[in-house]
């Protein structure tokens, strides 16, 4: 077994307690404030350097090696979603309503598991831990760089859990693996009447309805089948009572691409259907337009260097190529930034893992045999990164 896995597994029972406890202790985005103060707590008892209430809850800890170098980041998110439980453990969630569904409690503690096999390994440079807020809302990595969390990073590296691959195993993905996310929310303005007396009104029902289904032509007839989009509109609020044509309608949605040029036609495409739909049932239509986080797109350098990390660490038979998905996930914003890689780790059952909940299920659960596996990877890149940044810089590379 691998040295840095091998004391992994002997941090296991430590890892595995705190995780259960964020877990059953959940906190929605920029909320994460006792999540932040368990971490913190963690941090002060390794000796490691850190400060706090960084883009939020947010904590950055900075972890020196025995000489000065580079800076490689790792980075774990922290917040729980709006999600009553439904799984059968022991340390369910105590607050209704509220869910680590998504796993970031496993990331928050294997990133303090990462922490405490660095203090005894030996490398150049600084590792430094970024503890997240917000990553469901789409705006911590934002806040976090604003409060300058990669000021004098050299590289970056983070991981998700996925319950639908077996805990042992990890995917990797070249180029574009998460799609890119934005935010829409339409306003549709008619005029009310009584609903047995339509035509003294203008119906934005009506009119809402056929935008619904006219967007999904920007997918069939205006983009090309080899650039995948997504557009889905997840809400369509309008009128209290049955027999009332309301005043307006208003619709919320996400638009998910794998490609800048593509995403940056969507705003444009949106507003014109919509707004000549609109025009046709005598209606108005408004678009409010949200980019909330790009294309998440792994560095080749990085990721090559990730996959020979976890070729040497569990083996080259524990990774596989991840298949890219439509989800997305604001470690992207940090890559905008500095060069890096995100990967998948396997988080689901030893067998029949394609069957397990999802994330953002209410029934999720975790496979806790990922969690040591998790932190000697992480580990394991941020020193031998280092120790390969170090030697580039004395080449003069």
């Amino acid at each position: 077994m691998n040295r840095l896995l091998e004391r992994a597994r002997r941090l296991e029972a430590e890892i595995v307690a705190f995780r259960r406890d964020l877990h059953a202790h959940p906190e929605l985005s920029f909320e994460e404030k006792e999540t932040a103060r368990k971490v913190a707590s963690e941090i002060e008892r390794l000796n490691v350097s850190y400060r706090t209430n960084v883009g939020g809850h947010g904590i950055v800890a900075d972890l020196k090696g025995e000489r000065d170098g580079p800076i490689v980041a790792l980075r774990a998110d922290m917040d729980a979603l709006p999600i009553q439980e439904e799984a059968d453990v022991p340390f369910a969630s105590a607050k209704p309503g509220v869910m680590h569904a998504c796993g970031h409690d496993a990331h928050t503690a294997m990133l303090l598991g990462a922490m405490k096999l660095l203090k005894e390994q030996p490398f150049p440079g600084t590792v430094r831990f970024l503890f997240q807020s917000a990553e469901e809302i789409n705006a911590g990595a934002k806040a976090m760089i604003e409060d300058g969390a990669l000021a004098g990073v050299s590289e970056i590296y983070g991981l998700h859990n996925l319950p639908t691959l077996s805990a042992g195993k990890l995917a990797t993905c070249h180029g574009p693996m998460m799609g890119s996310v934005d935010r829409i929310e339409l306003h549709i303005q008619g005029r009310g009447a009584h609903g047995a007396i339509p035509n003294e009104g203008i119906d934005p029902v009506v009119c809402a309805s056929a935008i619904v289904m006219s967007l999904q032509s920007i997918i069939s007839r205006e983009v090309s089948p080899f650039d995948p989009v997504v557009v889905t509109i997840g809400s369509l609020h309008a009128g209290m009572a049955n027999n009332v044509i309301p005043d307006t309608a208003v619709l919320t949605g996400t638009v998910r691409t794998f490609g800048k040029k593509v995403q940056a036609t969507m705003k444009e495409r949106i507003e014109r259907i919509a707004g000549q739909i609109a025009e046709g049932y005598r209606c108005k239509a408004s678009l409010r337009y949200i980019e909330q986080v790009p294309v998440l797109e792994n560095h080749d350098e990085p990721m090559a260097f990730v996959n020979e990390t976890i070729d040497r660490t569990i083996g080259k038979a524990g990774r596989i190529e991840a298949a890219p998905t439509l989800a997305g996930e604001d470690f992207s914003v940090y890559l905008r930034h500095v060069p890096g890689c995100f990967f998948w780790l396997g988080s689901g059952p030893k067998e029949h893992a394609e069957r397990a909940y999802g994330l953002h299920h209410p029934k999720y659960r975790l496979n806790e045999d990922c969690l040591p596996i998790g932190s000697a990877i992480l580990a394991a890149i941020a020193a031998e990164r280092l120790k390969h940044l170090q030697t580039s810089e004395k080449d003069g590379r």
